[in-house]
């Protein structure tokens, strides 16, 4: 017997046992009652009375009679309806050997036919070759001269749309690289704009005007209010609430300079502001140059936006941008703005109690600071300019010794990257090309090479990487140099953050750059550079091998040179450095 039959089995065999219990157990409890309420009145009557229950006795033996009669019934229908289903298997069986047969016979047909028109079309396919091959024969000499004619109209086509395709990916590649550029620029001013905040112990609120720089040079932010007041070094409060809360630079203290205007936040009133930059002193400070490079970023009651210029002492006073500002309850919702307008009044009470407990102090404190200060500046500034002055040639000695051990070039343009742990960072130059040198694209079209990519694998603990052009062949341009942190090697004592120098040739002029990096970090701009044309520097290094050579003669009378070109030292002084013992 197959599962079917055994379910249904089980299923009315089931059924018919729960009937019989559930009748008795009904019968049984009735009779229980019965006999009870007889009792009771047997009791009460004081006589037995055995007929009723002898009668009750055979109405439960003809019941269960009954109950066995129908399980035999059921059993009966179970076995014909077993009967049924084999029945019906076996014609499903049979069914189905059939549509097998019937399938064979359908597939051998198909095959027949099939190799039946195999064979029609290759005899057709042969028929068709011997036409083809007598056709070729007969036109063989006119489709060799229209061959040649689309051959050379072919070539024609591809050569322009090479040029196009050539000129096109020139300029996907310019935008995608000016679009990384802008967002690593404006990440890396973010950053350093929040650093050098936070040095100089400046506040910020929802609509700040910063003003950052990278030399010794005093330059100066103004903004322009709506009520027309300007604030700057010489008026540094508003009377609509403006601060200048840090003026940088009046003497030449640091290097990262800023400069910051703020308002409390939501009190900023509604309006127009302008935002100027202006060069207002060069300090005779060491590679304090001009043009001076500068980033300003502006809070717009939200919205920060970055501008990017450059000035030069005595250039006029230069206008960098314009916004408008909604009034302060459409910049914040009230829950904001009361928080802000408490946190306010509280730091303005906790200030005026700290000013008041300092003035008298800083009173009697302030001639003799300002002396100290003075002095300290000037011892302070001599032992930076030796201190800088050693690290540089420590830095020169040990890149000399580093590129010595790997074989790498050296040129009037050279950019290096070191760093003392066994992890992989990588040099990435882009030339004024807009093109990238990096461990993918080891070679440019400009004549740059990376000759050497460190620690692909944890080989040394003294790694260098190295850019270099062909002597008196770099061209003329920015140069902009970014390091990577590739891959963190699992070597001991291999950690992060990495500390690392790059050390630029700039066609003569020294640079050296510091910082560090982890692993996961964005890629990091160090910094650009900015060289003239091979011409022009071929034609300098000339001008100072003559001012050189009338020197050692005693023939200079102290003139420039008449083309009115800078005259600079050896083109390749990092070379003649590294060549030093």
């Amino acid at each position: 017997m197959d599962l079917i039959s055994w379910v249904m089995i089980g299923i009315l065999g089931g059924a018919f046992l729960f009937g019989i219990w559930f009748m008795l157990v009904r019968e049984d409890d009735r009779s229980t009652r019965t006999m009870t309420i007889h009792r009771q009145d047997l009791t009460r009557r004081g006589a037995p009375d055995f007929s009723k229950a002898h009668n009750e006795f055979d109405r439960k033996l003809s019941e269960i009679e009954r109950h066995l009669s129908a399980k035999r019934r059921d059993e009966r229908a179970i076995a014909l309806a077993e009967e049924e289903v084999r029945k019906k298997l076996a014609e499903e069986a049979a069914a189905k050997l059939m549509a097998e047969e019937q399938a064979k016979i359908a597939e051998m047909e198909a095959e027949e036919a099939r190799k039946k028109a195999e064979y029609e079309a290759a005899r057709e396919a042969e028929l068709e070759e011997a036409r083809r091959l007598a056709a070729e024969r007969e036109m063989e000499r006119q489709e060799e001269e229209a061959r040649l004619a689309a051959e050379r109209e072919a070539e024609r086509q591809a050569e322009l749309a090479e040029s196009e395709a050539e000129r096109q990916a020139e300029i996907e590649a310019q935008k995608e690289s000016e679009a990384l550029e802008a967002q690593m620029a404006s990440e890396e001013a973010e950053k350093e704009l929040e650093e050098r905040l936070e040095r100089e112990g400046a506040k910020s609120s929802e609509v700040q005007v910063s003003l950052l720089w990278d030399n010794y040079n005093d330059l100066d932010l103004h903004v322009l209010c709506p009520s027309g007041e300007r604030i700057h070094g010489g008026n540094k409060v508003s009377e609509c609430g403006g601060e200048l809360d840090v003026d940088a630079n009046v003497r030449p203290e640091t290097k990262k300079p800023v400069e910051n205007i703020v308002w409390p936040d939501f009190q900023a009133p509604p309006g127009e502001y302008k935002v100027y930059v202006h060069h207002y002193k060069k300090h005779k400070k060491r590679r304090s140059k001009d043009p001076t490079k500068y980033r300003v970023v502006v809070n717009a009651g939200g919205e920060i936006k970055h501008y990017e210029g450059a000035l030069s002492a005595g250039d006029p006073i230069q206008l960098i941008c314009e916004f408008n500002l909604e009034a302060p309850e459409e910049r914040g919702t009230d829950e904001e703005i009361e928080q802000a307008l408490i946190a306010q009044e509280t730091e303005k009470i906790a200030e005026e109690e700290r000013l008041a407990i300092e003035m008298e102090e800083q009173r009697q404190a302030e001639l003799a600071e300002a002396e100290e200060q003075r002095l300290a500046e000037i011892v302070e500034n001599e032992a930076d300019e030796l201190e800088s002055i050693k690290a540089t040639e420590e830095a020169l000695k040990d890149l000399r010794q580093r590129l010595e051990r790997e074989g790498a070039k050296s040129s009037d343009v050279q950019i290096s990257l070191m760093w003392n742990n066994y992890n992989d960072l990588d040099l990435h130059v882009v030339c004024p090309s807009g093109e990238r040198i990096h461990g993918g694209n080891r070679e440019s079209a400009c004549g740059g090479e990376l000759d050497v990519d460190a620690n692909v694998r944890p080989e040394t603990k003294k790694p260098v990487e190295n850019v270099v052009w062909p002597e008196g062949k770099a061209p003329g341009g920015t140069y902009k140099a970014y390091v990577h942190h590739y891959k963190k090697h699992k070597k001991r004592r291999s950690r992060d953050p990495t500390k690392f120098k790059v050390v630029c040739n700039a066609g003569g002029e020294i640079l050296e750059y510091e910082g560090e990096i982890t692993n996961g970090d964005p890629i990091m701009l160090i910094c650009e550079f900015t060289i003239d044309d091979p011409e022009t520097r071929a034609a300098n290094a000339a001008n100072a091998q003559e001012r050189l050579a009338a020197l050692n003669s005693g023939e200079w009378d102290g003139t420039e040179p008449s083309n009115d070109a800078p005259v600079v030292e050896s083109p390749d002084i990092l070379g003649d450095l590294l060549d030093e013992d």
